[in-house]
């Protein structure tokens, strides 16, 4: 019986679930991206948007679309981010990290709006091997 105490109070100090949680925060993040940039790209279709250079409004905001998508400088307007998530953009595209990363590009959703024609989706990915 005092072994088993022993193992339920000691066990949680030596089995660190964070990087697990700051995981599942990205993965939840690239979810939320995945649907702003669909319901972002419905809105541009209906608009007629489908070309580059054009722009939405999104709840009072402007949205920059390419091709119907949002563009990498956009897509993080269309997010309400806490201070767990660093969003950033740069040529490859629009990254959200986990701000307690262990290290930062190994714990991040990433969107690239690189699309060419209005029948090719940007890519959403994450990766979380080093949260």
């Amino acid at each position: 019986v005092i072994l088993g105490i022993l193992a339920v109070t000691a066990a949680p100090k030596f089995i660190d679930l964070t990087s697990d949680a700051k995981a599942s925060v990205v993965e939840a993040v690239r979810g939320a991206v995945n649907s702003a940039a669909d319901m972002a790209h419905a809105k541009a279709l209906v608009a007629g948007k489908t070309g580059t250079g054009q722009a939405i409004s999104v709840a009072g905001s402007t949205i920059n679309v390419n091709y119907g998508w949002p563009t990498n400088a956009s897509i993080a307007s269309l997010l309400e981010l806490d201070g767990d998530i660093v969003s950033a953009v740069s040529g490859s595209g629009a990254t959200f990290t986990h701000a307690d990363a262990t290290v930062d590009a190994n714990c991040q959703a990433l969107y690239n709006n690189a699309v060419t024609d209005a029948e090719t989706r940007p890519t959403i990915s994450s990766d979380v091997t080093d949260c």
